[in-house]
């Protein structure tokens, strides 16, 4: 019998692949940043730990190795770098997904008061 812990981690899986196959449709399966083909991952821009945007498709962008991971400019390497891409690339979705995650800020603020 498969434990409840268990199937969550599995359905939770099936999401994150459902999630990053969108993403990644969404860039035509090319790395946002410099159209490379190969390799394309979905990085998320808000961390997936914060489960409200985990699956959110505008917190999504395709990234090649290189620019997701392992380059000086990386998304993981380069934070800063990576943000000012965003607002020089993709300005739309860096405002939309900030003004979603003002409001985010602001009921969690309001659910800590509480």
């Amino acid at each position: 019998m498969v434990n409840k812990a268990e199937e969550e981690k599995k359905l939770r899986k099936k999401k994150d692949k459902e999630w990053s196959i969108e993403v990644k449709t969404k860039f035509n399966n090319k790395c946002a940043f410099c159209e490379a083909i190969r390799y394309i991952q979905a990085h998320h821009i808000i961390p997936r730990e914060i489960k409200e945007f985990r699956y959110e498709i505008l917190n999504g962008i395709a990234l090649c190795p290189k620019n997701h991971k392992w380059g000086f400019e990386s998304a993981h390497r380069n934070p800063l770098l990576f943000f000012m891409k965003m607002e020089e690339l993709y300005p739309e979705q860096l405002k939309r997904l900030k003004m979603k995650y003002k409001k985010y800020l602001e009921n969690e603020k309001q659910n800590n008061i509480k």
